[in-house]
């Protein structure tokens, strides 16, 4: 374990944290993007962070919004508003409690749904007739 103040600003592959991220947690490339954006610059404006991703005004306000509802950015104080990244440990915490709520909810219909097929086939099977057995003799 490196030691406190040791660690060093390494360059990342950003489509290679973008995947993982897509892939384990469903979090759209684009706001990966946005976050390493603002990570690695200050605080930025909605038009600022729309210039440095080469996106619309509009695009990028909801962005930011989807950003502040996940829990990876927060609004800066001062004025212009400018967004600011939560720290790694934070945003990732934010993303994986997220990932786990929508993945429990997902087992809870797939076991609504296994409840309400075992009711439907439990008729069929209990009206079922039984096969005629031949004996030989």
């Amino acid at each position: 374990m490196p030691v406190p103040g040791s660690l060093r600003k390494m360059p990342i592959d950003e489509g290679q944290i973008a995947e993982i991220l897509s892939r384990q947690f469903n979090l759209p490339g684009e706001e990966t993007r946005a976050y390493l954006k603002l990570l690695d610059t200050s605080d930025l404006t909605t038009e600022e962070l729309a210039e440095q991703l080469n996106l619309t005004g509009e695009v990028t306000t909801a962005l930011v919004a989807r950003m502040m509802e996940r829990g990876l950015i927060i609004e800066a104080t001062g004025t212009p508003k400018r967004y600011a990244p939560l720290h790694p440990r934070m945003t990732l915490t934010n993303i994986f409690k997220i990932y786990e709520k929508e993945l429990v909810q997902s087992l809870r219909d797939r076991r609504a749904t296994v409840d309400r097929v075992v009711n439907l086939l439990i008729p069929i099977y209990e009206e079922r007739k039984p096969n005629a057995t031949k004996t030989k003799g």
